[in-house]
């Protein structure tokens, strides 16, 4: 299938081309800066709630509008601008972030010092097969780690990255010089050991808790325990992490770092970025899936379910690979042996089989345009936009599994667009990482 659409190619074309891994990924502590309770605090200001924001990359255009006015000092200010679903002055934003520091908006912490990240939270979705428990814990920790190309295989990509998006988020990097967000990344403790550390680091007063969302409460718990991290730090040195969420700032980095040293004005701590992890296999973290709708061609239904008819087999849950769903029915399914046959790693799976063969062989001349798929994460609008006649097909998706991810993504290959949906999402503004503090210099 083409880049265009976001699709998978076949028989794992698609992927990184990397080589393995010599040693595991360097992390070090970071001298933050956070805002200052007692200012954002006063009336008229907000709280930390009001300062705060969802990641810059899911958050929509009438959310943008809400958030600025929550607060003068709202983060998204920076991370996306002024204007909602416009384009804000790189320099303006980095000239407000300059403010904020000179005024005691945001304050350096006096200590290098690493965080546990906490959440709290009800996990989305409906109540089928795939529905998660009612209440989880997410446990990581936010420290810094070393900036690799993909092709040393330390760092792990799981989906590709757009160039659009890499240059907005450059520019910003170079006016802002910070690590304003936070990337997610997962490492894999099947045991659990680390997470047993991080809850007892977190058994005390958070420096920061945030109410995100009804129900949902995100807490920073700043951390000086040397032994601590020095556990952290071997642990890591073995681990080649998967990015979960913020490939395109990641990206960004690469290329920044890349420049600035290419121009001979290379920047001290340029060569790490702002990192929170947390555990592939811990209990803490979700992963749902990411559903499809499709919009058909007038008159061309009835022809599209005959073919998914023919091609698919029904399978009772929970052993079906995926739902196809309209307005009069679903049916759960499965892909025949004739199918997989010669398949193998990100091919193989649900949802390359769905854009590779589903989408791009069998109903390729019955989508209507190029526009005729969206995407919905689980349990966000997905029945109603079928519901309303937003689409013809509504293809739910089963989450992947996290063996499954892991032994794709290490195999070097990369997964289609908008295939996993991890979650709790890091909060943006409880903390950021200037990349020139002074404490940093010796990061090379």
């Amino acid at each position: 299938m083409t880049a265009k659409d976001g699709r998978s190619t076949a028989g794992g074309r698609e992927t990184q081309g990397r080589r393995s891994a010599v040693s595991g990924l360097e992390i070090a502590p970071l001298r933050g800066l956070r805002y200052d309770a007692a200012r954002v605090g006063k009336p008229g200001n907000g709280s930390a709630r009001a300062v705060t924001a969802p990641p810059y990359d899911v958050i929509s255009p009438e959310e943008h509008r809400r958030l600025l006015d929550a607060s003068p000092y709202n983060i998204v200010r920076i991370t996306l601008g002024t204007e909602p679903g416009g384009v804000s002055s790189y320099a303006e934003r980095a000239r407000l972030l300059g403010e904020w520091v000179d005024s005691g908006v945001l304050r350096l912490e006096e200590d290098c010092l690493f965080y546990v990240y906490s959440i709290d939270y009800r996990a989305p979705g409906g109540n089928g097969a795939d529905a998660e428990p009612a209440r989880r814990r997410f446990l990581g920790f936010t420290a810094l780690g070393k900036l690799h190309p993909f092709a040393e295989g330390v760092i792990l990509p799981h989906e590709r990255t757009f160039p659009k998006v890499v240059d907005d988020r450059l520019k910003l990097l170079e006016a802002t010089r910070a690590n304003l967000e936070s990337i997610f990344l997962l490492y894999s403790d099947p045991s659990g050991s680390v997470d047993k550390l991080l809850e007892t680091l977190a058994s005390g007063r958070p420096a920061v808790s945030v109410e995100a969302k009804p129900g949902e409460v995100h807490a920073l718990h700043p951390v000086s325990d040397i032994a601590a991290f020095i556990r952290l730090t071997d642990f890591m040195s073995r681990e080649r992490p998967i990015i979960a969420d913020g490939h395109h700032r990641y990206t960004t980095s690469l290329r920044y770092a890349a420049e600035t040293r290419a121009g001979g004005t290379a920047i001290p701590g340029s060569n790490w970025q702002m990192m929170t992890f947390t555990n592939l296999h811990g209990p803490g973290l979700s992963i749902l899936g990411t559903h499809r709708l499709v919009k058909l061609r007038p008159g061309a239904a009835k022809l599209a379910l005959e073919r998914l008819r023919k091609g698919l087999e029904p399978c009772e849950p929970p052993d079906h690979q995926l739902i196809v769903e309209t307005r009069e029915g679903k049916t759960p399914v499965g892909f025949p042996a004739g199918i997989l046959e010669g398949r193998s790693g990100v091919a193989r799976t649900s949802y390359a089989l769905l854009h590779d063969v589903v989408i791009g062989e069998w109903l390729r001349d019955a989508i209507d345009g190029e526009d005729a798929i969206r995407y919905f994460k689980q349990g966000t609008g997905e029945d109603q936009a079928l519901a309303s006649g937003e689409g013809d097909i509504l293809f739910r998706m089963n989450p992947v599994e996290r063996g499954e991810f892991q032994e794709v993504v290490q195999g070097g290959e990369l997964f289609p667009h908008k295939t996993t949906f991890f979650y709790p999402k890091l909060w943006s503004g409880l903390v950021i990482w200037p990349i020139e503090e002074p404490e940093r210099l010796a990061l090379k």
